[in-house]
């Protein structure tokens, strides 16, 4: 079964009831819409966890049958906009694919997935074309009929939806394209759609908002489980509201408070990249190692006010994951700095060579990746997620931490990291230059340093920020990190560079080029650790300075 990606740039509208009738398309300008559509009657069942677990995280996952794209149907956001990727249907329709109940299974905790809402549509379609014939965006009318399987809501709308057909093209382009169909849609009437997506009408998300044009929503609101009206939109804005009011005027956040937030937001942030992990998303890996590092700082800075031993478990198994990570991300740096460093040779590589040894770099990295793929896929792995979620929503705090408030809390962990630093720091200075080790006493450093930026980041997020001191000195340690790490990069290429050549000359292959990338490798290297040590001695001469 073949899955198939793309990125979604579509614009939907709304018409007041017999205003579709007004739009005159013969005032296009640059482009065409056809004269006849072709109709599409479809039906989409989605579904999800009891506790709604995709829908809260904007992910929807539809069974589509009817129309141009049968399939199995799973939208996300990615940071370039709305994606969808689609996967054919098995020969018994209703059962779900493997590969999508994998891909959902960190979102879902290994939660049932199930239908929540039926959507009956039926769909006009137009192809708009520009000035030389060439199709480049869908009109679709629709008229939808849904029911929320949850309670047995009806709800009925109209709505247009424009889609270009190549998501790829510049934004200059999508905007010509959008704005040619805007002054015809709105010169009739029409207006840019409230909905979000038609999952959340369905569900009853809208309910606040105005009625969908065309067609009036079906009032009927039979009761759902609880015994209360389904879709009472205005009293939870109500709540909503209250809630809000009471978090600005009430008592400022206690200890506990931070860092069930902040343990919170790296739970929600770990499930969210495991998810890009298993699409293949670009630079997830190393985002998911990001988080679970954070995870790790969080829980080290913070040690003192967790009970038990819950915590170095959960930072030991959390260690394991990093690991896996780390030989993906090592590929993913040699590749993405072997091009600077064969550039830097001024013409010592061939053409040849270099784009053989690019090959090679890549392919490695895509191979790490992979393996990080199927490592996420495993059950353990999966209990992990659900562990870290589960200490994030009941964190074994200590007694002490309850009588903290938050300001007390956030300066603790953060100082508690710089002191980290501090004694890293001593302790490389104290092996003196050159020393036995001195490449792994700044890895040390640099780690240290990390860990401030991680626990100081995420506070920040959460708005929940330490004292200004504090603040200050967390800076002042991140400004070493960039040339702490490039030191750290130039060990991690010259790795890779040695056992390129080690294996070339296994082959029988010519070593040239790589040997003359690995020996200006190990001269950058070189300069690098021989001048760490004054990069170590600045750093904690700073921070004495801050923290005294």
């Amino acid at each position: 079964m073949t899955a198939v990606a793309h990125r979604e740039v579509e614009r939907k509208y709304e018409f007041p009831e017999g205003a579709e009738a007004r739009v005159d398309w013969s005032t296009l300008e640059g482009c065409t819409v056809s004269a006849e559509p072709v109709e599409h009657r479809m039906e989409a069942v989605y579904h999800d966890t009891e506790d709604m677990a995709l829908g809260r995280r904007l992910v929807a996952l539809r069974r589509r049958r009817g129309g141009a794209d049968d399939g199995w149907h799973v939208k996300f956001q990615g940071a370039d906009g709305r994606h969808e990727l689609q996967v054919p249907l098995l020969r018994t329709p209703d059962r779900m694919p493997a590969s999508v109940r994998n891909l959902l299974a960190g979102l879902t905790g290994g939660q049932e997935l199930r239908p929540v809402a039926t959507l009956r549509t039926v769909r006009q379609v137009h192809r708009i074309s520009d000035s030389t014939g060439a199709a480049v965006a869908e009109l679709a009318v629709d008229i939808v009929d849904s029911v929320d399987e949850r309670t047995g809501t009806a709800r009925s709308w109209s709505e247009w939806e424009v889609e270009l057909l190549d998501g790829t093209v510049p934004e200059e382009r999508q905007e010509q394209i959008f704005a040619a169909v805007e002054a015809v849609v709105f010169a009739a009437g029409g207006k840019p759609s409230t909905s979000r997506a038609k999952i959340a009408r369905a569900l009853g998300e809208d309910d606040d908002a105005p009625a969908g044009p065309g067609r009036k929503q079906d009032e009927k609101q039979p009761e759902g489980r609880s015994g209360k009206k389904a879709g009472s939109g205005t009293k939870n804005k109500k709540n909503k509201k209250n809630k809000n009011k009471a978090g600005k005027k009430g008592k400022p956040a206690g200890g506990p408070d931070v860092l069930r937030a902040v343990l919170g937001e790296l739970a929600e942030q770990l499930v969210l990249w495991d998810f890009r992990v298993r699409l293949d998303v670009p630079d997830a890996v190393h985002q998911m190692r990001v988080t679970s590092r954070s995870l790790r700082s969080v829980l080290r800075a913070a040690k003192p006010f967790f009970d038990g031993a819950a915590a170095e478990e959960l930072d030991a198994r959390l260690r394991e994951l990093a690991r896996t990570l780390s030989a993906a991300r090592d590929a993913e740096v040699t590749a993405e700095l072997l091009a600077g460093r064969v550039e830097a040779l001024e013409g010592r590589v061939g053409p040849a060579a270099a784009e053989s040894l690019r090959q090679r770099a890549e392919e490695e990295a895509r191979t790490a990746a992979a393996k990080v793929r199927r490592h996420v896929t495993g059950q353990e792995h999966l209990r992990l997620l659900a562990d870290v979620q589960d200490f994030a929503a009941r964190p074994p705090l200590t007694e002490e931490c309850t009588r903290l408030s938050g300001r007390e809390v956030a300066d603790a962990v953060v100082h508690r990291a710089l002191r980290k630093v501090v004694r890293v720091a001593e302790a490389e200075l104290a092996g003196g230059p050159g020393g036995e080790g001195q490449l792994e006493h700044l890895h040390d450093v640099r780690k240290a340093v990390k860990r401030v930026r991680y626990v100081d980041a995420v506070l920040g997020r959460t708005g929940h920020r330490p004292g200004k001191q504090l603040r200050r000195a967390a800076r002042d340690a991140e400004d070493y990190q960039d040339e702490l790490g490039r030191i750290m990069d130039a060990a991690v290429v010259e790795r890779w560079l040695a056992g390129t050549a080690a294996a070339l000359g296994r082959s029988g292959a010519d070593r040239y080029a790589v040997g003359a990338l690995h020996g200006a490798e190990v001269l950058r290297l070189r300069a690098g650790t021989d001048g760490g040590a004054d990069v170590v001695g600045v750093l904690l001469s700073q921070l004495r300075e801050d923290l005294a």
